[in-house]
């Protein structure tokens, strides 16, 4: 090489010649082999020819597509017989140098330059994190997170933990020192989610933008231990619905408005901590709320009855669900007779019948306050609610083609006045 080489102050780019471009179609200018000075100085003299020209060859091809199969290198070992069992002696080599990794899947390859910087450079001391060690560590965090969502909280679960991850340990002493009437609760599994999630983005996260497809099916994983938090928030919102919503009974609640509940010292503080949104957590309580069979009514600024969101509870036993909410196409041949047409109709009644009782049981509380401004208009609303809910449900058998029957406001109004007599 020429003695002025090792002078070489900015990285000098190495191209792979026309020859080696084969396969790909036109070239490519981001196929370029960019080779820096120092990378030259440090590993030229340590491969052999052979080497070399594989090294370059998978650089040239790094990127194109997530697998790469093993004619890409023809240009180095030919397509003789044989040829290609050189190929494995050659890969291992780089592997073992570090220079290279690779990930084989059903006979392809896919492949990661830890001496590749972010600007395309590849250098001579090691520039990126191991893919190998990221898919560990992935591996390793659901494993871990599965376990320990299967246990009990208790202190000598706690005092493993923070053995294995004394930040934790720190960071609990402050909770226990700091906390006040609306910190959340301190939830192990948690905690060490959070951790586990923030690392891996710490140490690894560089790589997911060359290696989103393999990251794919963990990066599902890591997105399922996140969702898992986001549920864990909820239910710390949820159990303290009294101190975050304007009033809240057994049966229904009244929400804030999202502006208020994103505000709130207790939603505001477990957003920051776990990383969710505050509009998620919003959104993901009044559906659990409606899971858990609460009805969540909206008020005016007088506090006076507006709208309300019904509970998804059905009122059903689960023989009525499976008849009332299975798709026509997901029912065994055969099932569409008068019997159970007679056994889809009654269950769909008994689930509007339910609702309208969430609906006017809730109207009535906020009516014997005289907190309703216009009682015509909130039966009207009800209406609407279950109609909505009920055009929801799976068409029956036989009935796609007609109207479903929908519940009448004089219904409603009946139901409302026999309740507030009685």
């Amino acid at each position: 090489m020429p003695a002025t080489r090792k002078s070489e102050k900015k990285p000098k780019p190495a191209k792979t010649g026309a020859k080696e471009s084969r396969g790909l179609g036109p070239r490519d200018s981001r196929t370029d082999v960019k080779i820096a000075g120092d990378w030259l100085d440090r590993w030229l003299t340590e491969l052999d020819e052979v080497e070399l020209k594989v090294y370059l060859q998978i650089a040239h091809f790094y990127n194109v597509r997530t697998y790469h199969d093993a004619s890409e290198l023809e240009t180095v070992f030919g397509t003789k017989k044989g040829a290609w069992r050189k190929l494995g002696a050659v890969l291992g080599r780089l592997e073992k140098l570090e220079l290279l990794e690779v990930i084989r899947h059903e006979g392809k390859f896919h492949y990661h330059f830890p001496h590749r910087d972010t600007d395309g450079f590849h250098r001579g001391q090691r520039a990126r994190p191991s893919i190998k060690e990221a898919l560990a560590f992935q591996q390793k965090m659901t494993e871990e997170l599965c376990l320990l969502t299967s246990q009990d909280e208790t202190v000598a679960l706690r005092e493993r933990c923070f053995e294995k991850y004394p930040q934790l340990r720190e960071e609990h002493r402050l909770f226990q020192k700091n906390a006040d009437r609306d910190a959340p609760m301190w939830r192990l599994w948690m905690e060490v989610s959070r951790h586990l999630i923030a690392e891996f983005e710490r140490r690894f996260g560089s790589l997911k933008e060359d290696h989103g497809e393999i990251f794919k099916g963990s990066a599902a994983q890591v997105l399922r231990h996140h969702l898992d938090v986001v549920d864990g928030v909820t239910r710390e919102v949820c159990s303290q619905v009294p101190k975050i919503f304007k009033e809240a009974t057994e049966r229904w609640a009244v929400a804030p408005t999202e502006e208020e509940f994103v505000t709130h010292s207790l939603v505001r503080r477990l957003a920051q901590r776990y990383n969710v949104g505050p509009t998620e957590i919003f959104a993901n309580t009044l559906e659990a709320l409606a899971h858990w069979g609460i009805t969540v009514v909206e008020t005016d600024r007088s506090g006076k009855f507006q709208s309300l969101v019904l509970p998804s509870t059905t009122g059903l036993t689960k023989s009525e669900e499976r008849v009332l909410f299975l798709r026509p196409d997901e029912r065994e041949a055969g099932t569409d007779t008068p019997r159970n047409r007679e056994r889809v109709r009654r269950a769909r009644n008994k689930y509007a019948n339910h609702l309208i009782k969430c609906g006017v049981e809730t109207l009535l509380a906020f009516f014997k306050r005289d907190k309703v401004k216009d009682l015509d208009a909130a039966l009207q609303t009800i209406t609407e609610k279950v109609n909505d809910a009920l055009s929801l449900l799976p068409a029956a058998d036989g009935a796609a083609s007609r109207a479903a029957p929908q519940v009448a406001l004089e219904h409603v109004i009946d139901r409302f006045d026999g309740l507030r007599k009685s």
